[in-house]
């Protein structure tokens, strides 16, 4: 197989799939994708998956290769209030929920961590675009909610507060009521707690 038909089928893709790849050509050999890394031409990210090496590496990529290389995921916690403007830090890993096992990824683009949720708890995402590729990416109401619930040695309001959250901007694109009632779902009393004094201090914001 030539590169370039190769090259054509899937230039427009932001990861490139091993299966996807061999549905396309059912002939085609796996060492041609050893070749084309030694000459530069794609690069690995981890077995199975491979990217554009002239691509970019910019947040967006890394935000639809975390969505591709582990199913049943979307972009949270630090990642996502870090999207939305509503924590001060940079974030440099890629944090995202799944109902699969926690799990983490080195890769050439960043670090891709995987924190487990059960299945009742995976909605209250929304559809980002990137080059017209869809990125699942918690609503800002779930992803305060989703950190909350994954950090069980926050307790008190010191604890939220240590956040430094940015609550004009929180008050801005978020809804005290959707906190409320997704926060239901958790049926957990210490999220719940703390989920009402953010919703306090959204109001006194």
């Amino acid at each position: 197989m030539k590169f370039i038909a190769f090259q054509q089928a899937f230039r427009n893709s932001g990861v490139i799939e091993l299966h996807e790849v061999q549905k396309a050509f059912p002939n085609f050999h796996v060492r041609r994708l050893s070749n084309w890394q030694e000459k530069d031409y794609i690069q690995k990210i981890i077995n199975r998956f491979y990217r554009w090496t002239d691509q970019p590496v910019t947040e967006q990529l890394a935000f639809y290769t975390a969505n591709r290389i582990y199913r049943d995921s979307y972009i949270s916690l630090w990642s996502a209030l870090s999207y939305y403007g509503l924590i001060p830090e940079g974030v440099y890993q890629t944090y995202s929920v799944s109902t699969h096992k926690t799990k983490s990824f080195e890769t050439p683009i960043g670090e891709m961590i995987y924190k487990h949720i059960k299945p009742a708890l995976f909605f209250g995402y929304r559809i980002e675009r990137w080059e017209n590729k869809p990125i699942l990416m918690a609503e800002p109401e779930k992803a305060i909610l989703d950190t909350l619930y994954l950090n069980p040695h926050w307790r008190d309001a010191a604890d939220i507060d240590g956040l430094r959250l940015n609550w004009p901007v929180l008050v801005d694109i978020a809804q005290a009521a959707i906190i409320e009632e997704y926060a239901a779902f958790y049926n957990n009393q210490r999220v719940t707690d703390l989920s009402h004094y953010i919703i306090q201090q959204m109001t006194n914001a």
